[in-house]
């Protein structure tokens, strides 16, 4: 769902962004569950949507006066949508996307399992603060985990090359593995690739 529209709800003739950050999402599916969360969205439960408005920085009051100004019933015609389309961003799951979900084939996360791991991924693997972990979406943490990787990838092949374009590499003869001590490098290996790309890098 990266680079989507927002999800916004109108509370009081104002748009307020109602974000899946990973903060929101690990709270919300700690307190009420996923299906709890989407089972309250379809129901219009008032109890729980005022938690997640809570949680996506919007005051819960805003809700309630709503209610008391135009009806429940209207409120909840105009904001059921945009509380389901909120869960199923916590979930993962894009609704706009018509791709088959590929079959899993290891063992299957909890959600908390999996904004867990994501945290982990943000602020180890990215190098991100735990404030700019908690604030990304699990969308955005999961497309720069997979920017970079492809990073990595591209500098590892022009360094090295790949098996489709480089001729597998012939052992080292003994008096190869002689001069190479002796001079401290190996003169097969590309440094001056390998300096271009860090450069390349470290701009991305």
């Amino acid at each position: 769902m990266l680079g989507a529209d927002g999800i916004f709800v109108e509370l009081a003739g104002e748009a307020y962004e109602l974000r899946p950050s990973l903060r929101a999402s690990m709270r919300l599916v700690r307190r009420h569950g996923l299906t709890g969360l989407l089972a309250a969205a379809q129901d219009f439960n008032v109890t729980v949507i005022l938690d997640v408005l809570r949680d996506a920085a919007i005051k819960p009051s805003l809700l309630l006066a709503e209610i008391a100004a135009i009806g429940l019933g209207t409120v909840r015609h105009r904001l059921t949508g945009p509380l389901v389309e909120f869960v199923l961003a916590v979930a993962g799951i894009d609704p706009d996307d018509t791709t088959p979900p590929t079959p899993s084939t290891g063992k299957q996360l909890t959600p908390e399992e999996t904004f867990t791991r994501l945290f982990g991924i943000a602020t180890g693997w990215l190098g991100w603060t735990p404030e700019e972990a908690w604030n990304a979406t699990p969308a955005e943490i999961i497309a720069a985990q997979a920017g970079r990787t492809d990073l990595i990838t591209d500098v590892l092949k022009a360094v090295f090359g790949t098996t489709d374009t480089q001729p597998t590499a012939a052992p080292y003869t003994p008096t190869q593995l002689k001069q190479i001590e002796e001079e401290g490098h190996d003169p097969a290996f590309d440094r001056m690739a390998l300096r271009a790309l860090k450069g390349k890098e470290r701009v991305a």
